[in-house]
């Protein structure tokens, strides 16, 4: 799909194209996320999601992979930046063999939108919404004890056989099917006819010494499958963490979600890693005015200068995803400068930031909030200033601010 033909379904037919994939918008706020908006006029906040740092990315994932293929973890809404936006760039990304996710509505909604490569839902599911998952060629997780009678239940209903990827516990305890009694379960779910057993997989805890103590277990049950004639085409455990500390973990291909999002790798890891931020939170000026000294600015009189100088006001705030900490720790940037967010300054729906004593700033001008362009907006400062991370400066956007995908 086309950049242009992505950015004219986004802003016209977003109930229709998820009709298509047996989700009525009625039923889901998806449509919702592909809204018009961050028009040249506008001055409504939106989000820019940049596509060629998605490849980049990628291509940085696979260097350290040593070429192996990637399994792209698009979930939680895509970390927050919209599945069905960012799935599609993923998609085409050369070094990806698939995407996985969690949710189902995820998988209906990235495949409406045009995904085409393998799509595996990391959950246990009903069987009506496993048979509509099927249907649309995505592969299921599974673990439960009753697996086999649920996936045969769902083969009927789907009228087609069932791709799966057993999900193995080798010690995390939340998800997955224990090792201990793991074999003799896997090798009923391979004796089904109508189930065919794509691929393999564990989680890991990161910690690096018990990740090994996991990969250990996990490659002698391979071993045991394997004796018993059950070889999947795609054995995969390693996450960012592991693609970065445990190489020996990356078997068939990789599982990430971080490091495709521009995560920085850890002050731990010293082997060369550049990811790229891929998204801007922007937003235009919407008033510049002068405070006085003895005035203030803000609920709760949270800005006094002691100087006299003005004010921007921008119209995003905290339930946009723009935390409140950021007040009078952050900067934004303007027309290539930075300017400080002002004690107390970022409400609901707004953020005040102080733009001097003799402005340069006017309304309209355009504001980012976080993204690549300055060492003080990137996600992994604003996350340290704030104290929230890298990760929950994404996952906190509100996933009904309009996103407009950019090459640059």
């Amino acid at each position: 799909m086309q950049r242009r033909d992505l950015l004219k379904l986004a802003a016209t037919a977003p109930a229709a194209a998820l009709a298509g994939a047996g989700l009525a918008a009625a039923q889901t706020p998806r449509a919702l996320r592909l809204r018009p908006g961050g028009t040249d006029d506008g001055f409504d906040p939106w989000v820019e999601i940049i596509a060629p740092a998605f490849r980049h990315n990628a291509a940085e994932v696979s260097r350290l992979a040593g070429g192996r293929p990637i399994l792209a973890v698009i979930k939680n809404n895509a970390y927050g930046l919209g599945d069905q936006v960012v799935g599609p760039i993923v998609d085409g990304c050369p070094q990806v063999t698939g995407l996985a996710c969690v949710r189902p509505a995820e998988a209906l909604a990235m495949r409406a939108m045009g995904v085409r490569k393998p799509i595996l839902t990391m959950a246990e599911l009903g069987v009506e919404e496993s048979a509509e998952l099927v249907r649309k060629d995505v592969t299921l997780s599974c673990w439960m004890d009753d697996a086999g009678d649920r996936l045969a239940r769902i083969a009927k209903a789907a009228k087609r056989r069932v791709p799966v990827h057993p999900y193995v516990d080798t010690g995390m305890n939340r998800e997955g099917m224990p090792l201990a009694r793991a074999i003799g379960w896997l090798e009923a779910l391979a004796s089904q006819p109508d189930v065919r057993i794509d691929g393999i997989y564990q989680m890991f805890v990161h910690d690096v010494e018990f990740d090994r103590v996991q990969l250990e277990r996990f490659t002698a049950f391979l071993d045991r499958a394997a004796a018993a004639g059950i070889r999947p085409r795609l054995r995969h455990a390693a996450a960012t963490y592991e693609l970065h500390r445990v190489p020996e973990s990356h078997l068939d291909a990789v599982r990430v979600g971080n490091a495709l999002f521009g995560s920085p790798a850890g002050p731990d890891v010293t082997h060369p890693f550049d990811p790229k931020p891929v998204f801007r939170l922007k937003a235009r000026v919407v008033r510049v005015e002068r405070v006085e000294v003895g005035e203030s600015a803000g609920f709760n009189r949270g800005f006094r200068p002691s100087t006299a100088t003005s004010v921007a006001l921008l119209p995003v705030g905290h339930t946009d995803g723009y935390a409140s900490a950021a007040a009078g720790v952050c900067e934004v940037l303007i027309g290539g400068r930075t300017y400080p967010v002002v004690p107390g300054g970022v409400n609901s729906a707004h953020t005040i930031v102080d733009v001097g004593a003799a402005p340069v700033v006017r309304v309209g001008d355009l504001a980012t909030l976080v993204g690549p362009d300055h060492a003080a907006i990137l996600p992994a400062e604003v996350g340290a200033r704030t104290k929230t991370g890298t990760l929950q400066v994404m996952t906190r956007l509100s996933a009904l601010l309009p996103r407009r995908v950019v090459e640059a």
